[in-house]
């Protein structure tokens, strides 16, 4: 289960884990609520190996993470009959009494009633614990089932009472606890062979109008290029993630291995992700970012060093993309498309889409050389081949672009005589520039930017920093 609400995450403990694991069920402090007032006496190699135990359908350990930093741990256990136990611990006690745990409670019960299948919830709390129970009775909604009296001696030989809740699914209402949890929080998970026909519709709905033609209407092939990509030898499918909110399936991310090959004939393994897909109506909504930034946990316990894409200029910087040309990667033709080459006879030019993200700190350090990709599949996409394809899906109205003209009609004349350098006939070809890029064309000023920008808007193109 792999959680994201704004700043806060659920994730899937994995083995990389255990050292955190380890030094908080070792502390008497954190330990102390759960009756081992001096730690659990616990090794990171046994805790290593208990998670590799863990699935989806007999229970998982979870990491909680506050912008990226561990902060505490959940967990759930199928207990039979539809019925999972959970537990929660904030073990960073600087995080504690911030609400939280409402919060965390209220994903991770909607999820496993939502998307694991279980009927009921239950857990138990320390008597003593009178702050957990009032979230669990006022904010929960759960219900008290029974205390229990002098039920277990902690580590110290003392008489420990606790209370169990319980809630039901039919029962559950996440708006009463935490209001809009249920559309705010993006569940991901791995996709699986019965996702096929719905990612490749999500995909064909995320790219329908954002391809570009000489003239003419013109098809999305990106929906075909996904499962040819996951038939090719370069296809890594533990980073084939799906993305879902309120139960729907809204996004998708898909990675092939590539490498850079520096001058020495040395080959250093990248990864490229695309196409990442997400539904129109649920962009916007933190779904591509929270797609990018969890696989890219992945990838680096993985060992991958960064991942190298061809990406919309102004989007992917803000998740901290950078241009390939700032870390001397050059595309297999010699070119950073920065001005610079790697040999004479290469035309440069100035491209920012070609952009690298470093999974660690010095991940490139010393590397400079040309980018490859792995072949996906033996030939281009072609519109015929699209178009057989398309027709696995409900009929669509093919898209026409917008011509230059809407755009260049609101210009001012040297701000339409410097997009005119540019050749392009359709407006969403424009998306390949950054606005860097756009401003350093003679004849562009703020004001042409700002139109720019609002004509992109009108027609359904988020463009510029």
């Amino acid at each position: 289960m792999n959680l994201i609400n704004n700043n806060l995450t659920i994730r899937n403990a994995v083995e990389t884990d255990a050292q955190q694991l380890c030094m908080w069920w070792n502390d008497g402090k954190v330990m102390a609520h759960a009756g081992f007032p001096n730690g659990t006496g616990e090794t990171v190699e046994g805790i290593r190996e208990s998670l590799k135990r863990d699935s989806d359908e007999k229970g998982r350990r979870h990491i909680i993470e506050l912008s990226g930093k561990p902060i505490g741990e959940m967990n759930y256990r199928n207990i039979g009959d539809k019925t999972a136990e959970i537990g929660i611990k904030i073990c960073d006690f600087d995080e504690q009494n911030k609400g939280y745990g409402t919060i965390l409670l209220s994903m991770f019960i909607d999820a496993l009633f939502r998307y694991y299948g279980y009927e009921k919830i239950v857990w138990d709390t320390n008597v003593k614990n009178t702050r957990a129970q009032r979230v669990y009775e006022t904010k929960l909604n759960a219900t008290r089932l029974r205390v229990n009296e002098n039920a277990w001696q902690d580590q110290l030989g003392e008489w420990q009472s606790s209370i169990d809740y319980e809630i039901k699914k039919s029962d559950w209402c996440v708006g009463d606890a935490v209001p809009g949890v249920t559309l705010t929080y993006i569940h991901l998970r791995r996709e699986r062979p019965q996702d096929h026909y719905a990612v490749e519709e999500l995909t064909r709905e995320a790219f329908w109008n954002m391809f570009w033609g000489v003239k003419g209407q013109v098809i999305c092939e990106e929906h075909l290029l996904v499962p040819k990509l996951r038939k090719c030898p370069s296809f890594v499918p533990e980073l084939d993630y799906v993305a879902e909110m309120g139960g729907d399936l809204v996004g998708h991310i898909i990675y092939t291995r590539s490498k850079i090959v520096d001058d020495n004939g040395r080959e250093h393994e990248t990864l490229t992700f695309g196409p990442l897909s997400v539904l129109p109506s649920y962009q916007s909504k933190g779904v591509g970012r929270a797609l990018m930034n969890f696989t890219f946990g992945v990838a680096k316990a993985m060992g991958f060093r960064a991942v190298i894409i061809f990406g919309h200029p102004d989007y992917y910087p803000r998740v901290g993309f950078k241009r390939c040309a700032e870390f001397g990667i050059f595309t297999s033709d010699g070119e950073n498309f920065d001005g610079e080459t790697l040999e004479p006879s290469s035309a440069g030019a100035t491209f920012d889409p070609f952009m690298v993200y470093p999974l660690y700190e010095g991940a490139l350090s010393g590397i400079r050389g040309r980018y490859y990709t792995t072949p996906a599949y033996d030939e281009d996409l072609t519109q015929e081949e699209a178009l057989d394809f398309d027709k696995r899906f409900p009929p669509k109205q093919l898209h026409t672009p917008f011509p230059i003209e809407v755009l260049l009609n609101r210009l001012a004349p040297d701000a339409k005589r410097a997009i005119q350098t540019l050749e392009y006939r359709t407006l969403t070809l424009l998306t390949t520039k950054s606005e860097r890029e756009i401003r350093s064309l003679v004849g562009i000023d703020d004001l042409a930017i700002e139109t720019i920008k609002a004509v992109m808007l009108e027609h359904g193109y988020r463009w510029g920093e």
